[in-house]
């Protein structure tokens, strides 16, 4: 069985995707090399060719914070990391302990995106990555406020995704805030039995007002009243760093958010994202 107890969807593209940002990571035990210039030399040779360009950032992440004032004094933790990019906008952050895929307005398809992210697991595999700790696959879909309607949202996702606060039982000058979240596991059985651990899942959803700072790579700060739904899915346990092995996991768990995004929308949501049901 499937975690979600939906139909696998036909192949599709949405020509106006909601899309904010997708992420794909995976963590390993502590490397001390890629702490150092030196040390992060052999990987950059293999990332070279897909992302010429890198730098070294201190980036601090946050905690979710909902709002216009921001994250509370203590809500943020600096890291150092090294950025890999390319010229159509995709980023690749990688840390002593992890390596993560981001991606934003660039998104093409999982087909692409996952490419990359079996390049990356085949550069860190010969730089002598000894283990996968964690695999984790996030989307990150946002709809804003348009002229004329400040709740769109509540036509375009399926009437299980709002909470009364979505809908017009609250004035449209109000700001509001409501994020919904359910967590899940599923054993790594049937569909799963080649994970090396339970299939766990994180789902958000709701309305939050314009400054909202939503935790990414890079975060993402809501400009206007939105809705959002993010879909973290992920497995945590120790396995050897085969990267055919784990290319495959992933895409598993991209099965598991495209049933459940697909699912989300309404006919209308359909509509207006330009869902087209694809042949190849």
């Amino acid at each position: 069985m499937p975690m979600f107890d939906l139909q696998t969807p036909p192949r599709y593209s949405l020509a106006n995707a909601p899309l904010a940002q997708a992420l794909g990571q995976v963590r390993y035990p502590l490397i001390a090399d890629f702490d150092t210039m030196a040390g992060i030399a052999p990987l950059q040779r293999e990332l070279r060719e897909q992302f010429p360009y890198m730098q070294q950032e201190k980036v601090q992440e946050f905690a979710f914070v909902a709002g216009p004032a921001g994250p509370a004094s203590g809500a943020a933790t600096e890291t150092k990391t090294w950025n890999f990019t390319n010229d159509a906008g995709t980023l690749i952050v990688v840390g002593p302990g992890s390596t993560t895929l981001s991606i934003g307005a660039g998104y093409t398809d999982f087909s692409s995106f996952a490419d990359d992210f079996e390049r990356i697991l085949r550069a860190l595999n010969v730089v002598g990555v000894p283990r996968c700790d964690r695999l984790g696959l996030r989307y990150l879909s946002a709809v804003g406020s348009t002229p004329g309607d400040a709740r769109p949202w509540a036509k375009w996702f399926r009437t299980e995704l709002l909470s009364w606060s979505g809908t017009n039982v609250i004035s449209e000058t109000c700001s509001v805030s409501s994020i919904s979240q359910v967590q899940i596991d599923h054993p790594p059985a049937g569909d799963y039995s080649h994970f090396p651990s339970a299939i766990q899942a994180v789902v958000r959803h709701g309305a939050v007002p314009a400054g909202t700072l939503v935790p990414g790579i890079p975060p993402i700060e809501m400009s206007e009243r939105s809705y959002i739904l993010d879909l973290d899915v992920f497995s945590e346990g120790n396995q050897p760093f085969n990267p055919t092995a784990i290319i495959e996991q992933f895409k598993a768990l991209h099965i598991e958010i495209d049933r459940f995004f697909y699912w989300s929308m309404s006919d209308d949501g359909r509509s207006n994202f330009g869902l087209e049901v694809r042949d190849d």
